[in-house]
């Protein structure tokens, strides 16, 4: 294979998939054309393409019947299609997606997105298999210790005469483990009867309050409700399973677990109970969720800055000839307020191109400068604060003196403002606080890096906007710095996208924390220019309204 990819096109139309072929060679990938479902379906049989696109309507054997025989085939499950179609029935393209489509792009389509949602998908599809090749390889790993424990064990349960030695044999090894090991006997209702050392002091629980079914007690309720009952039917089966579930640990917090249990027997054949070994994974689950949503907001980032560009390009033509058409039309003609209204309404598109360049990170480079971020805030607050419900009492907390961070002044105020707004659009008019403080942060210190995983260790200046709100729902958090997603009946999606395109410009990051009910916070850390300190006024240290 050559070039950036393998990529099988399906079109019984000869122009389109003429098209199509010469499109993606020219962006340096191998393109194996098919006229047809049958030509395409053996075609990977031949060789397995890294991805396919795939036209619904064709003779013969149309798209979805293509799709629906390449997953149902294990060698071709896998591969990511994505349909190119006409069609714009609902119906037909959500039939599309159940049989495992990862995507539609309509025709007549944009040669941008086309490349770009090709390369995403492939980069997604490329990351699927890395992650499964790493939990297949860590899966080896623990099968083959599962498997020296099982020996270890076996030998024991066949030494009887030395049973005491083996016994403690084992537990010395299983309590100098860093994993939790438990064992469990011959019922089915997994009651335990050991837990290593480390399982005690991940739970803060002495063995009693481990052993029978009160380990259940620390079990997320949502996972022994969902998770367990199914698997009753593979432990009076005796046989080996694998769960993840929430287990709490000593501090309260629930930790996901990967747990690998193997069943035990005796010399005689008898069923003596499971050894299991639970592996904490959350790192490597919020590793791999970072991952993904970077990938996501990256790509995202790429195809938002291709469309603002073209639309900017076509904007900027339509303003130069209405400015030309407004010179040559008599102002008491008709069609000069016809000009004025297309005019108008090209600006207010060309503002919302200019909101999504800043999500995709567009900036200038001339316009950075040391500023003392505390100094930004004090200027955008004395004008907000004209703006704001009297019910809203601010509370700010800004030293005298803060690191310095090299900045766009202008996009600063605008960060400001979008979260000042923001906050004070979730108290509804109501009566509240919104909180907003600055200060220095090192994200070396214990316990910082693991809250801001993606930046590299240094020193940092944080802002932070809180509010007594209304909150966030989690499944709204997690768009909420998308361009265009927007919980408001009248918002156009893009102040926290803006914000999110300015912070990621300026090396920084940003995060929300917030709940229904309980308000919102979000915190902006941007990296330290130098360690020179720009003193705010002596009036200015803590001001409240």
């Amino acid at each position: 294979m050559t070039g950036k990819g393998l990529i099988l096109v399906v079109d019984d139309t000869a122009e389109s998939l003429e098209l199509l072929t010469e499109l993606l060679t020219a962006e340096d990938y191998e393109v194996h054309p098919a006229d047809s479902g049958a030509l395409a379906l053996a075609s990977v049989a031949v060789s397995k393409p890294e991805l396919i696109l795939l036209d619904i309507r064709m003779s013969g054997m149309d798209g979805l019947e293509v799709c629906r025989r390449l997953k149902a085939r294990k060698e071709s499950r896998d591969i990511p299609v994505i349909y190119i179609s006409a069609i714009t029935d609902s119906k037909e393209r959500a039939e599309g997606l159940k049989l495992g489509a990862v995507d539609f792009v309509s025709k007549p389509f944009q040669k941008e997105e086309l490349v770009a949602r090709v390369e995403t998908h492939l980069e997604l599809s490329r990351l699927r298999l890395r992650l499964e090749q790493r939990v297949a390889e860590r899966t080896a790993k623990l099968k083959v210790a599962n498997e020296q424990l099982q020996v270890e064990l076996a030998e024991r349960l066949r030494a009887e005469r030395a049973l005491s030695e083996s016994e403690e044999r084992f537990r010395t090894m299983a309590d100098s483990a860093p994993v939790v090991i438990w064992t469990s006997g011959p019922d089915t209702k997994m009651n335990i009867n050991f837990c290593n050392k480390y399982a005690l002091t991940f739970t803060g629980k002495t063995m009693e309050e481990l052993t029978g079914d009160r380990w259940k007690d620390l079990v997320h309720s949502e996972d022994l409700e969902l998770k367990f009952p199914h698997y009753r039917s593979i432990i009076a089966a005796r046989r080996d399973y694998r769960v993840e579930y929430r287990l709490r640990r000593d501090d309260g917090e629930y930790r996901w677990m990967l747990d690998t249990a193997t069943p035990r027997f005796l010399p005689n054949g008898n069923f003596a109970g499971y050894i299991g070994i639970a592996i904490d994974i959350s790192d490597l689950k919020l590793s791999q969720q970072q991952w993904l949503a970077t990938q996501k907001l990256e790509s995202l980032g790429t195809l938002v800055a291709g469309i603002a560009h073209s639309f900017n390009n076509l904007l900027g033509t339509i303003l130069a000839e209405t400015d030309l058409a407004l010179t040559d039309i008599c102002s008491d003609s008709p069609a000069h307020g016809n000009v004025e209204r297309i005019n108008a309404v090209a600006i207010r598109a060309s503002n919302i191109v200019k909101r999504l360049m800043t999500y995709a990170g567009a900036r200038g480079i001339d316009a950075f400068a040391p500023v003392n971020l505390s100094n930004i805030v004090e200027e955008t607050i004395q004008l907000f604060s004209e703006a704001i419900s009297k019910n809203i009492t601010l509370s700010l907390s800004l030293p005298r003196m803060v690191p310095a961070i090299l900045a766009d002044a202008s996009q600063m105020r605008q960060v400001v403002l979008n979260l000042l707004t923001n906050a004070s659009e979730s108290l509804e008019n109501q009566a509240g606080i919104i909180r907003v403080c600055t200060s220095p942060v090192c994200t070396s210190r214990p316990g910082a890096a693991k809250n801001w995983p993606n930046l590299p260790e240094g020193d940092y200046v944080s802002l932070e906007v809180a509010d007594t709100g209304c909150g966030i729902s989690a499944e709204a958090q997690s768009r909420i710095f998308d361009p265009f997603y927007t919980t408001k009946s009248l918002g156009r999606g893009l102040g926290l996208a803006a914000v999110h395109g300015i912070v990621r410009g300026h090396g920084g990051a940003v995060r929300v924390r917030s709940a229904l009910g309980k308000g919102s916070t979000f915190e902006v850390l941007f990296p330290c220019f130098d360690a020179l300190r720009v003193p705010l006024p002596d009036w200015f240290t803590r001001t409240e309204r």
